[in-house]
């Protein structure tokens, strides 16, 4: 069974498994988990694509999946709340430490070359190295940013239902990483895809 809204494809691939495209950032990402609560009702939903790495030292291709969900390009800190929290929401959506470390133990049995860090997410491409520095010190711990990952999770917070995001490391923030990300893009979207697959089979 396949759905078609606009350009986004919803794919029902496995009986009660279903594969959505939802276009690249927060709006779009938010728009398509607000459908997709609302209509199929998942018990969970793994959030995968490409991320670019803030430290240099993890390979390009590696997964990294995030313990928590946060944005980087929100500051309402004026009024008291934490930065990276949209006011009257949480400030951040942790992900249940008991999916978490399955995710962590299938993975490394599946001898996948994944680890845990810190993916914040926002609108922008991570190329701008003043935007980088600032984001570096508001979020000492970060290890990656994508563009769409705390959207989904906020979405998935009014519904109850848990999300976990892997992603394949695309490139390295700096002025740099449109280019790698146009060189390493398929790879890390391979292993990420890879990764998700040891998982599902993995939970049957």
């Amino acid at each position: 069974m396949v759905w078609r809204r606009g350009k986004t494809i919803i794919e029902e691939v496995h009986a009660n498994l279903y594969l959505v495209e939802s276009g690249i950032g927060k709006t779009n990402a938010a728009a398509m988990s607000a459908w997709l609560c609302e209509k199929i009702k998942p018990d969970l939903i793994i959030n995968t694509g490409t991320t670019g790495a803030f430290q240099s030292d993890i390979p390009l291709g590696s997964v990294i999946y995030s313990p928590t969900f946060l944005y980087s390009d929100v500051d309402a800190t004026g009024f008291g709340y934490k930065v990276g929290q949209v006011p009257q929401m949480p400030a951040q959506y942790p992900v249940d430490e008991a999916l978490l470390q399955k995710t962590a133990t299938i993975l490394k049995q599946a001898e996948i070359d994944a680890r845990e860090g810190l993916i914040v997410t926002s609108d922008s491409f991570m190329s701008d190295l003043s935007a980088i520095a600032t984001i570096r010190q508001k979020f000492p711990t970060i290890v990656a940013s994508d563009m769409e990952s705390a959207a989904i999770a906020q979405v998935a917070h009014f519904y109850q239902i848990p999300v976990l995001n892997i992603r394949g490391v695309s490139d390295h923030v700096g002025q740099e990483a449109p280019e790698t990300f146009e060189a390493t893009l398929e790879l890390a979207a391979n292993n990420a895809f890879a990764s998700v697959k040891v998982l599902l089979d993995a939970w049957g």
